[in-house]
């Protein structure tokens, strides 16, 4: 099972162990505020199951990143029929967040539950991030999965709560989605 839903030209064609479309609500609401078209970064886009409804529902430009099981993934996301998402096979690191902000500024980056696998410190992350967005949305992962107990400077931000998804670690555990 695949842990986001597989997303193709306007539905969902699998469903993946993650509930994906209360949290896309969330973020959805959040988008009908932003200046139509924009621009989004995904960092960490599995399926790239966001991008795509944004894409679906916007008609926003999205560059998303993802490097685990990538070959599988992005014959599956080709499915799609669109010339609005750069699908990249790469594990960002802190040195790449540098680069990026030269050369590159978008309208909303997602981070959702991502942070608690990077390494180094979360809080570089989070301000490496916030120096080439307009919006970061985060979701953070609590005491629901081991790693955050195991991170030295695991942090939760303070920042605007749009929402809570699902966690698909432990039952009726709720994670923040965070603006920033």
């Amino acid at each position: 099972m695949k842990y986001q839903d597989i997303w193709i030209n306007g539905e969902v064609t699998e469903r993946g162990k993650r509930e994906c479309a209360a949290r896309y609500e969330i973020i959805r609401q959040f988008c009908i505020t932003l200046k139509q078209p924009f621009t989004v970064c995904d960092i960490g886009a599995n399926m790239a199951y966001f991008g795509l409804r944004l894409i679906d529902d916007f008609d926003c430009y999205v560059i998303a990143f993802e490097f685990h099981q990538f070959e599988e993934r992005a014959k599956i996301i080709n499915l799609n029929k669109t010339a609005k998402l750069i699908y990249m096979n790469r594990k960002i690191s802190l040195n790449d967040l540098d680069i990026l902000k030269q050369f590159c500024h978008f309208n909303l980056i997602l981070a959702l539950s991502v942070l608690h696998h990077v390494p180094g410190s979360v809080k570089e992350w989070i301000e490496k991030l916030q120096k080439f967005t307009d919006n970061l949305i985060i979701e953070v992962a609590l005491d629901d999965s081991k790693r955050t107990k195991t991170r030295k400077e695991y942090i939760i931000p303070a920042g605007e709560i749009l929402g809570y998804g699902d966690s698909h670690l432990k039952e009726n555990f709720k994670r923040p989605i965070i603006l920033l």
